[in-house]
């Protein structure tokens, strides 16, 4: 099974199975890599407060961190286990506003304009293609003095990866590197379960590589920060960083 929808629903099921989607949370439950994500914004975008869209949002805890800095957050998520889990931050924030659309951002018919777009962990699902139409909708959606700020994988790092193996929240995982599609190949299973794995296929994507995909786009890179790992704990060189916030703003 590798079509990325059913990927990562399959995966969502694997943390309901574990009762890793809480009943209640509390603004204690926001982690350090969130609020380091409302951090990068802030030192980005500029202090605000925005008015924030986040693609892809999970749990939410991300939406929820921003939301507590000031921020107008609208969260979409597709999958229907992980949209209730945002609705139960959406009464528990202090600060700004969040609310929660459950929707695919591939198709959804959303006419509003905002100053930030944000896509934490999910860019490179798919082939250049959709990137590319994902980033048109990107660019449909920001202001005009609006940027865009997205994960992308580095592949050099990656590449160092193949045949390495991990588990993070109980599931196992298995590190390949697709060299000819520059891709990482992301093997995961429950423990003891391995027949049962599912891979992620998430194309990586140099600086310059991402220029060449943001042509045509209404998209220009404008900068961006590299870190040792998605939690944003450590700035490292880019030819040393597992992936880079990229700062995306309005072509013309």
């Amino acid at each position: 099974m590798n079509e990325p929808r059913a990927v990562y629903q399959t995966l969502i099921n694997w943390l309901v199975e574990r009762d890793l989607y809480p009943a209640a949370v509390t603004t204690d439950d926001i982690g350090a890599s969130q609020w380091r994500r409302a951090d990068a914004l802030a030192r980005l975008a500029g202090p605000g407060p925005h008015t924030v869209l986040e693609l892809g949002a999970g749990g939410g805890y991300t939406a929820a961190a921003l939301a507590e800095r000031g921020h107008a957050v609208t969260a979409v998520e597709w999958i229907a286990e992980a949209a209730s889990s945002i609705r139960l931050w959406t009464d528990t924030v202090r600060s700004g506003s969040l609310r929660a659309i459950e929707g695919d951002f591939y198709e959804l018919p959303l006419e509003e304009r905002f100053d930030v777009v944000c896509y934490f962990d999910g860019f490179g699902i798919g082939n250049d293609g959709d990137q590319r139409r994902l980033l048109r909708r990107i660019a449909g959606w920001l202001e005009p003095d609006g940027c865009a700020l997205i994960d992308v994988m580095t592949p050099w790092y990656w590449a160092a990866q193949a045949g390495r193996e991990d588990e993070y929240d109980g599931i196992r995982g298995r590190f390949e590197f697709d060299g000819d599609g520059c891709a990482l190949r992301y093997h995961q299973w429950p423990p003891d379960r391995e027949d049962e794995a599912v891979m992620q296929v998430i194309r990586c994507y140099s600086p310059a590589d991402l220029r060449l995909l943001l042509e045509g786009t209404g998209l220009r890179l404008a900068g961006l920060e590299s870190y040792e790992s998605e939690r944003y704990a450590r700035s490292v060189p880019l030819a040393k960083a597992m992936i880079y916030l990229a700062k995306l703003v309005p072509a013309s």
